[in-house]
């Protein structure tokens, strides 16, 4: 099951988190980090934490204090705030939907939220895991086991959805 962890931060830390982000994502590292081919799904992913070696060091620390304002909120009742992997994802209307499984141990669980602070349910772009969809509201991380089918949904709005992503050791 997915647990839900409601105002896990700042709007103004996200809105700053965005602020420096690369707008031109032919700068992005799209390196595979698992099975996923970013390209052929039409995915632009910033990989931010890559066990232990921060690709972004800038990016990387601002992710590291969201997630401690997460785990303060909440998250430390499921994890330990030790990131395995943390990437940025950009989604758009023209991004297909992607079913998939990580390959992480059992020890992994993912952390999953967003970006942007002015999404709304009408944005489409929620969370399908376990078949059920799951809506993806700003200050809002869910906890999941990332070995279960999951995808982002459809989104139906003109908007870039930013989506951001932790794997950690799970309690």
């Amino acid at each position: 099951t997915i647990k839900i962890i409601k105002n896990s931060c700042s709007e103004t830390y996200l809105n700053m988190f965005r602020t420096f982000i690369p707008k031109d994502e032919t700068t992005w590292d799209n390196e595979q980090v698992a099975e996923e081919d970013y390209a052929k799904i039409n995915l632009s992913k910033l990989n931010l934490i890559e066990n232990g070696n921060y690709k972004n060091p800038l990016l990387a620390g601002i992710a590291i204090g969201l997630l401690t304002q997460i785990y303060e909120a909440g998250g430390k009742t499921y994890f330990i705030p030790e990131i395995h992997f943390c990437g940025i994802s950009l989604k758009d209307k023209n991004t297909p939907i992607n079913y998939h499984t990580d390959n992480w141990d059992k020890n992994k669980i993912k952390v999953l939220g967003l970006l942007n602070t002015d999404w709304d349910k009408e944005d489409g772009g929620g969370f399908i895991y376990d078949k059920k969809l799951y809506p993806l509201v700003p200050t809002e991380f869910l906890i999941f086991n990332p070995r279960v089918e999951h995808t982002g949904a459809k989104i139906k709005s003109d908007k870039k959805r930013f989506g951001i992503d932790f794997t950690v050791s799970k309690l």
